[in-house]
């Protein structure tokens, strides 16, 4: 497994956002990684940044989250910061790595927690289903998670508006194609995240 992911949370102080995404756009070149996109909370839990970045081996994010927890100042934001938490990924074996680009105003991140035992069998019921699902809207990618409670997955969608976002997912519903077949049976908790992309985002 060479390449992972992290997903970094950062809760902010109430109205510090300019300041923070200033810091983030100075320091992200230097945290190590490969930025693949940064987003503000707009609707679900809000004053958070998420920061999407991609790292060539394991060790290499291990490097960049231990020199993140001993800053003083972690990505120049340590005036702002209510908390700070990071996850790691796995993408989906049968997608390709997120790429750059204008895909939407709105991404949605959303978690959902398995039962015991039935994560396989999840992500082959999602490579058979995404192929439909995303000629409606595009998917940045779906992601095992390799730490914290587990089993969990996140997948991240794009959309071009709130509106837009309702409609796509009731046409999916509507033509079959979405949910993956059984896979709603297996989910025991979901939490949903309607985000913004930064002005310095690669994903816009």
């Amino acid at each position: 497994m060479p390449t992972v992911y992290e997903l970094t949370t950062l809760d902010i102080k109430v109205f510090s956002n300019a300041k923070v995404y200033e810091a983030l756009q100075r320091s992200l070149p230097a945290a190590g990684g490969t930025l693949v996109g940064a987003f503000a909370s707009d609707i679900g839990e809000l004053s958070q940044v998420l920061l999407l970045r991609r790292f060539d081996s394991a060790d290499a994010l291990a490097d960049a989250r231990l020199a993140m927890l001993m800053a003083t100042d972690p990505l120049g934001c340590g005036e702002w910061l209510v908390k700070l938490q990071s996850q790691s990924f796995a993408l989906f074996p049968f997608l390709a790595d997120p790429q750059p680009g204008a895909f939407g105003k709105w991404y949605e991140f959303r978690t959902y927690s398995l039962r015991q035992g039935v994560l396989a069998q999840t992500i082959e019921a999602w490579k058979d289903a995404v192929p439909k699902r995303t000629a409606l809207s595009p998917m940045v990618g779906a992601f095992t998670a390799l730490d914290g409670e587990q089993p969990r997955f996140l997948n991240i969608w794009a959309y071009h508006s709130v509106d837009a976002r309702a409609q796509i997912r009731a046409e999916a519903v509507k033509q079959g194609v979405w949910p993956p077949v059984g896979g709603p049976a297996n989910l025991t908790r979901m939490v949903s995240t309607l985000c913004a992309p930064l002005a310095f985002s690669p994903l816009k």
